[in-house]
Parts: structure tokens; C-alpha cells; sequence
């Protein structure tokens, strides 16, 4: 055949898989059929060779059909969303449907092995896991499955959240380069829902050991009396008031991010970035080498983007920063922006605040009229000859 345009869909700043434009027609004409005029327009199919200009936008149209079809819960948790990413992640790295053993980790590093299937979900893995250890059903839904990278034994990364529609054996196969394992970790902000999740006994084991590993990371900073009397109660094996007086840590919760460059006070300033219920803190160094930490609080955030900028036209990697409007004591506000390939996971666990809002809303919250633009799903574009060669211009016959 002749040339065609492949695009590749990226989740949370990582490839999820590659497809073509005919894939994602025949995709939008069976979710039509079943979820009717909820569905939003789906890109037109063009008769005559596209210009650069009109690829560029059909690629744009695309990427917004696919957010608004994300936003659609009942959508996203349906059979023929999850099904066709699994389908299209297994035609993307040439993997077929086997039984698998995959290792799932605690967050004290303890391993739990599981015996899938290469196309299960991660909710799949996750309720797998949970019953092994013993984590009641109605708990689950308080943590989630994670991608963390290793540089040592004390050294990670948490890259991010798996969504429950894909596949994390073929998540870990496009991560093999890179030392990446699956962890289990509270996936919500606010502290005061530990209080329900540690009613039993194998959730307040993982927070426990959650709040250990954060501690010995730097994650959170006690002071050398909490150390001290977070360290007594662990060996008694008090847990329940382990956890009770590990609530007041300095950072309690937070994730921290690898370390990253910022642009506020100055530009470019070195920064340690941590984010949490409360609020971003980020702990930068000035060009004085002061340090300097500031606080910018969810409630004044007015609105926040995620950007991805590709490196090549030919590879997959891609640069991510967080911007976000922020409005200061005074009044004033004022565009920060944060560098970090991380910068998915902090808009992740941000709009996870959100969600927690409604039960327990700050007073003195400002309207936050959007967020997280673009959403999760992104798309981008390359042209395949039929040598399989990568193609400067942009030209679909895929009709």
C-alpha cells in the first residue's frame, strides 16, 4: 500500500499505543451505536490528499475527541473503550494474548505475584492483588496501581497512575529501558480519609508502610523528636497511633517530584516540587544560592495546563511543564510555570484534590474555572511509507 498516517496516543505524557485514522472511525461508530448523541463529532474522513495544514488539524480534532470521550465516565468504564486500547496497545508492540506473572510491589518493597493474562486491566491487577493481601473490596478504591522508576534502593520515581482500562504488561513493555516496576499506594489527597481507610488492617499496614517509605526518602521531613517518636511506636508495633502522629509530618501525603527547574521567583531556578491536598511546594534555589520555599495553595489555583512539546519528529520522547494562574494574597496573579516530566502526575493528583473538594470545602476558595488542558489523552502524528520508513511530510490516504 501507499503512505498512511500513524498516531500515536499518548496517556499522562507516555506512548499507550499507536493507531491509525480508519481504526479510530470504526471505534467512534461502535461506541455511537451504543451511547447514541453523548458521543461528541467525530473527525470528518477527507477524499483528496490532505496538505500539511489539513493533517495538522484533522491530528487536533482528533486529540479533542478523544479528551471529550474520556470525560464521559460511563464511557470510560464501559467494555468497548477499555477493549479497543487493549487491542490497539497489543497491535502496537506485537504482543499476543498469554497468561503472564507479573510482580507488584508494596510499598515497603515486599513483591506480590500475580498470575494474569498480557490483555487484563490494571483494575484487574489491582483486585487481584488486593485479595491476595488481603485488602477488603470496599477499600480498593482508595489506592491504585503505579509506574515507579528505580535509580536505587532508597532513589525513585513515581511516573505515574495506571488508568484501569490498560494493559500494564504492555505498559511495562514500552518502559523496559527504563527500570520501571508497579507499586500499590493510596491513590487520594486528603489525610482525613485515612481515618476510614485504616479501620482495617491490611489498608493500615500499606499506609504505615507508605509513610515509612516517604520518610526515609525525605519525602516528608519530621523533626528529630517526631523521628523519634514515630520510630518507638513502629518497633512496639503500634501502627494505628504510628499513623495518628505521622499525620502531623511536615509534607504528610505529599508526592515529590525528581528534581526540576521552575520559573518563579526567576526563571530557570533549580527546584525541589512536592504536591499535596493543601497545595504545590516547591523549594527552589535562587541564583544567590538562597533557598527560598513557596507554598501556592489548590484553592488560589485559577486554572492549570499541561504542555508537551515533541524533542524530534522522529522519536517518541517528549518535554512536559505544568503552568498554572496563580492569585496571590494581594490579589494579583500570575503565570508559574513548572519543568518536569512529571508534570502529568502533579495535574493527576491535583485534579484528584478537586474530586475530594466537595465534601470538605475551603471557605475562602476561589472559582477555579478550568483545569488540566489538555486532559490525559494526547495525540500525534507520523507518516508510514510502505517500506515502513518515517516521512517528513504530512499526506493521509488512509480512507
Amino acid at each position: 500500500g501507499g503512505r498512511y498516517v500513524v498516531y500515536h496516543i499518548f496517556l499522562d505524557g507516555f506512548v499507550l499505543c499507536k493507531v491509525r485514522y480508519s481504526d479510530m472511525h470504526r471505534w467512534n461508530e461502535k461506541l455511537r451505536r451504543v451511547f447514541k448523541d453523548c458521543i461528541p463529532r467525530f473527525p470528518p474522513k477527507y477524499y483528496l490528499a490532505m496538505t500539511e495544514k489539513m493533517a495538522d488539524q484533522r491530528r487536533h480534532h482528533l486529540e479533542q475527541y478523544l479528551q471529550k470521550v474520556a470525560d464521559i465516565s460511563s464511557i470510560v468504564t464501559s467494555e468497548i473503550f477499555g477493549k479497543f486500547f487493549r487491542k490497539m496497545q497489543q497491535e502496537t508492540f506485537r504482543i499476543t494474548e498469554v497468561s503472564a506473572v507479573l510482580d507488584v510491589f508494596l510499598p515497603d518493597l515486599q513483591k506480590i505475584r500475580a498470575d494474569i493474562q498480557t490483555s487484563d486491566t490494571a483494575q484487574t491487577l489491582l483486585e487481584t492483588v488486593a485479595n491476595k493481601i488481603g485488602l477488603s473490596r470496599d477499600l480498593q478504591r482508595y489506592f491504585g496501581l503505579f509506574l515507579v522508576q528505580w535509580k536505587s534502593l532508597e532513589e525513585m520515581s513515581v511516573l505515574k497512575k495506571l488508568a484501569p482500562f490498560e494493559s500494564p504488561v504492555l505498559s511495562l513493555e514500552t518502559l523496559k529501558e527504563q527500570q520501571c516496576t508497579i507499586m500499590i499506594l493510596k491513590s487520594y489527597m486528603d489525610r482525613s480519609l485515612d481515618k476510614t481507610v485504616m479501620q482495617n488492617s491490611c489498608a493500615l499496614n500499606l499506609l504505615c508502610t507508605q509513610a515509612v517509605s516517604h520518610m526515609r526518602r525525605g519525602w516528608s521531613c519530621p523533626t528529630e523528636q517526631q523521628h523519634q517518636t514515630l520510630n518507638a511506636l513502629l518497633e512496639t508495633g503500634q501502627k494505628r497511633e504510628f499513623l495518628e502522629a505521622a499525620w502531623h509530618l511536615k509534607y504528610y501525603g505529599y508526592i515529590q517530584v525528581d528534581p526540576c527547574t521552575c520559573d518563579y521567583p526567576e526563571p530557570d531556578c533549580p527546584a525541589v516540587v512536592r504536591v499535596g491536598y493543601e497545595g504545590i511546594s516547591c523549594c527552589i534555589k535562587l541564583p544567590s544560592n538562597q533557598i527560598q520555599e513557596d507554598h501556592f495553595e489548590i484553592s488560589r489555583i485559577k486554572c492549570w495546563r499541561v504542555n508537551m512539546f515533541s524533542k524530534s519528529s522522529i522519536d517518541d520522547e517528549v518535554l512536559l511543564d505544568l503552568s498554572f494562574e496563580y492569585c496571590f494574597a494581594n490579589k494579583s496573579c500570575k503565570w508559574i510555570t513548572i519543568h518536569t516530566k512529571q508534570a502529568f502526575l502533579i495535574s493527576m493528583f491535583m485534579r484528584q484534590v478537586l474530586l475530594e473538594w466537595p465534601a470538605k470545602k475551603c471557605e475562602n476558595a476561589i472559582e477555579i474555572t478550568c483545569h488540566s488542558e489538555p486532559e490525559q489523552l494526547g495525540v500525534r502524528s507520523k507518516v508510514i511509507g510502505s517500506n515502513g520508513d518515517v516521512f517528513e511530510g504530512i499526506q493521509d490516504h488512509d480512507l
